[in-house]
């Protein structure tokens, strides 16, 4: 009996070995320089979860790129913002590949995106080629590491997809030699009364607790016993990192014990791209906005669709009664298997809690349609826009020297929207001639103002949002900037390019085009520096002649800039 369960332990062990090594051999990396992590999978990030993995490129624009795996390319994107310049590359064993960032591609892919950039007369294309056209080999050079689109410093984003759903999917799960020997991080707790006759430490508001320890046990800074009451939901601020590499980045699951019994938990494996703005359900969203911190709430709100938590566990939410005590541990780890806890104690203690009533509110289910409507404003949100029930705050101000209609304040932007609710407000004294170019806008606490947009009908601008606060009818008149930075006085300062920069103060930027002698002409467009780029192109631009260089920039409320320039080249 012992020889046979001997032989059984050993062919479990030569399966388990042989597919982490047919993992291994699945996909190469996408670079040819030591691989390091600047960001990993599931991250949380404003409105959405990180898609793939940040790999460093040692700082440098250039770095080679290859495929990870054979196949074709199928998609190739050009944005001024986003994933940049991007390739998605088929696969034959059911996954896609995506590399975002990039600063540009190889010579006849770049030169096939140029061709269909001046058929289609824009920057920013989206192309799905035929199959036969860009087939690549294993670790085949397919584009060279950049800084485009909307990002914050050089590197690569690398995702792994489910072909079929195009699921994103934990991309360390198919590179398990990236060295991680470090455990999560803790930095602190937050304990909140969910029931209404509940507190935290005698306060009717979340509680935060800093987190000390030693390696990677933790405990609450002096705070070994807390009191509360009622129903309690946790929240844990905490980050991951590896070796080699010093950018904080996220956690790959989270277990919640309560005196011992494992009562929810998560894990960060798979995310339907569908379901990535549902990260504004999974944290604390208020906390994000006014602190710009993002913690993982440890229970689940009823409006919460995501599919990463233990289907057979609780919601996470537990009571404490007067008198009772629970012991409370939160088990943090990464997909290397490394942990840490952090334990600590509740006290149920009595408090006859009193919360003070909201006033001008009324209550929204989160399951159900809802409504404002007065005489001037409509609002509007549909099942499906909020996450769990509140009771929604409005107020509206009279109208001020700069805005066309009341101020209506709506709640408060500490509120999550998932699904988008509309707006409708009535303008005041809004002169015939500024209709083209009124809107709505958001108005921050500070008083800046942030475009929403809206149609015009019957002197009400109707607008969809995905966020509540203060909003008003505003007008923009100004056009946007042109500042040339490789003309001065019709004599080119550059000789193989022509460089500008655009800006617009309210509405933002619509649209741009650039033409020479009357022909339209490729102008690079990076919206993080507000940068216009031509590169010259003997191709299709006669040189050796005078140039008439004409660029029209387009706010979002029409109003038009137009640069004009003659020059040699």
């Amino acid at each position: 009996m012992q020889n046979f369960n001997k032989n059984i332990f050993i062919l479990l062990f030569v399966f388990f070995s042989l597919k982490v090594s047919a993992q291994n051999e699945s996909f190469s990396y996408p670079v040819k320089i030591p691989v390091f992590l600047s960001a990993n999978f599931c991250e949380l990030r404003p409105n959405h979860f990180h898609g793939g993995i940040d790999i460093k490129t040692e700082q440098r624009i250039g770095v080679p790129m290859y495929a990870a795996m054979e196949g074709f390319i199928y998609r190739i994107v050009v944005s001024p913002g986003g994933y940049g310049n991007a390739l998605y590359i088929e696969h034959p064993n059911g996954t896609s590949t995506v590399y975002a960032h990039l600063d540009r591609f190889r010579d006849d892919i770049q030169a096939y995106v140029k061709e269909e950039q001046y058929r289609q007369k824009s920057f920013a294309v989206d192309l799905s080629p035929n199959k036969e056209l860009f087939k690549v080999a294993k670790e085949e050079l397919i584009a060279f590491g950049g800084n485009s689109g909307s990002s914050g410093g050089p590197h690569l984003h690398f995702e792994i997809r489910d072909t079929p759903t195009q699921d994103a999917l934990n991309p360390l799960a198919f590179f398990p030699d990236i060295r991680d020997n470090i455990a999560p991080r803790i930095y602190s707790v937050s304990i909140y009364p969910i029931s209404e006759n509940g507190h935290v430490n005698f306060a009717t508001f979340p509680r935060k607790y800093q987190a000390v320890g030693k390696g990677n046990n933790y405990s609450l800074s002096q705070a070994p016993e807390v009191s509360v009451l009622g129903k309690i939901g946790i929240a844990v601020n905490a980050n991951d990192f590896y070796d080699g590499s010093h950018n904080p980045c996220g956690i790959y699951s989270a277990e919640l014990k309560v005196n011992g019994n494992l009562i929810f938990g998560f894990t960060f494996d798979r995310m339907p791209f569908s379901d990535t703005r549902y990260m504004n359900s999974h944290i604390d969203y208020s906390e994000s906005v006014e602190r710009g911190s993002r913690i993982h709430r440890m229970w689940r709100l009823p409006g919460n669709q995501l599919n990463i938590y233990r289907q057979d566990l609780t919601d996470g939410i537990f009571e404490v009664s007067d008198g009772e005590i629970k012991n409370v541990e939160l088990i943090l780890g990464d997909l290397a298997g490394n942990k840490s806890t952090v334990r600590f104690t509740l006290k149920g203690s009595f408090m006859d809690i009193r919360r003070p009533a909201i006033a001008n509110s009324r209550f929204f289910p989160y399951d159900e349609e809802n409504y404002i409507v007065t005489p001037e404003l409509e609002f509007f949100a549909p099942k499906g826009a909020f996450y769990d029930d509140f009771y929604l705050r409005y107020d509206s101000l009279p109208k001020s020297t700069t805005t066309f209609s009341a101020i209506h304040k709506i709640h408060n932007d500490g509120t999550p929207v998932h699904d988008a609710v509309t707006i409708r407000i009535k303008t005041s004294g809004l002169p015939e001639q500024l209709i083209s170019k009124a809107f709505i806008a958001k108005i921050s606490e500070s008083g800046n103002r942030s475009y929403v947009g809206g149609t015009y009908r019957n002197g009400w601008f109707t607008s969809e949002t995905r966020s509540l606060g203060s909003f008003a009818v505003i007008a923009d008149t100004i056009p946007p900037s042109i500042n040339p930075l490789s003309i001065k006085n019709n004599t080119l300062t550059e000789s193989s390019r022509i460089r500008f920069t655009i800006n617009d103060n309210l509405s933002g930027i619509q649209s741009y085009e650039g033409k020479i002698n009357g022909e339209w002409v490729l102008f690079e467009y990076d919206a993080k520096y507000r940068l216009l780029v031509y590169h010259f192109d003997s191709s299709r631009l006669t040189l050796g002649q005078r140039q008439k260089l004409e660029l029209r920039v387009k706010d979002n409320a029409g109003n038009t800039s137009i640069y004009e320039a003659n020059f040699w080249k």
